[in-house]
């Protein structure tokens, strides 16, 4: 636990004011993470090579393996500035934010809430994209490859990919929208600019639930203007992400996954 509010530490390597703050690292460790999932994602070939196939199996789990291993790296490499700007803090409002939303973004789901939307003001609904999908259970053997291939996939889901998402939406963009000095904005005073452009891009990387989207990424903007902590933000993110990974998994619901 920490003081009610965090703001960034300052050290005269990284100085306090001016463009100058923002050091190439600064912008590094906010952004390449998340580039590294994006990279991989699109360099391994997970198309499938057989008919009746839905994914390439085997490519599909070197990906999720390479993502897994790169973004940690990654992380862990930049760790000390990631620290630096954001001290480890959280409470108890990143879990409760991460229960809460994870329910917000089943339930719009299960509710079918954005094709309803669009039918109803007259659009096909056909431009909807669709996740991959893929059913684990019957792409991959019963034993050690399905098992490790649920332990890679919940660890990019639950941990990677909030980490990374956070680093680069919140830690980055966000305050980019709102201060040249980005690195020396605390999030408690990210102000308008910066709150709508965090939810405009939860829609615009979720289109397919962009109902949901909108209410989970502004659900989470509150948590990190009210607590200021960057670290709750990771946590509600990691806590919806994996209740929504177990749901899937108990449910079926693979195009959520």
């Amino acid at each position: 636990m920490s003081d009610p509010v965090q703001r960034p530490v300052h050290d005269p390597a990284h100085g306090s004011g001016g463009p100058a703050a923002a050091t190439w690292q600064s912008k590094a460790a906010m952004i390449v993470p998340l580039l590294v999932f994006f990279v991989l994602a699109a360099a391994i070939d997970t198309s499938p090579v057989r008919d009746g196939e839905t994914i390439n199996a085997q490519a599909y789990l070197i990906s999720v393996i390479a993502r897994v291993v790169a973004m940690s790296a990654m992380m862990l490499w930049f760790g000390k500035e990631i620290v630096r700007q954001f001290p480890l803090a959280i409470d108890r409002w990143g879990w409760i934010v991460g229960i809460v939303g994870a329910a917000v973004w089943i339930g719009v789901c299960s509710l079918d809430l954005e094709r309803q939307l669009i039918q109803a003001v007259g659009l096909s609904d056909d431009w909807l994209p669709q996740r991959e999908g893929v059913n684990p259970f019957a792409t991959y053997q019963p034993g050690f490859e399905l098992i490790g291939f649920l332990m890679v996939r919940f660890t990019l889901l639950a941990v990677c990919v909030p980490i990374a998402e956070e680093l680069f939406l919140r830690g980055f963009v966000m305050r980019a929208f709102e201060a040249e000095n980005w690195p020396a904005l605390p999030l408690h005073e990210i102000g308008r600019n910066g709150l709508i452009v965090g939810t405009v891009y939860g829609i615009a990387t979720h289109p397919a639930e962009f109902i949901a989207a909108a209410l989970w990424f502004s659900l989470v903007s509150w948590l990190m203007v009210k607590t200021g902590k960057f670290w709750n933000c990771v946590i509600a993110h990691g806590v919806t992400n994996l209740i929504l990974g177990i749901y899937v998994c108990l449910t079926g619901t693979w195009h959520l996954w």
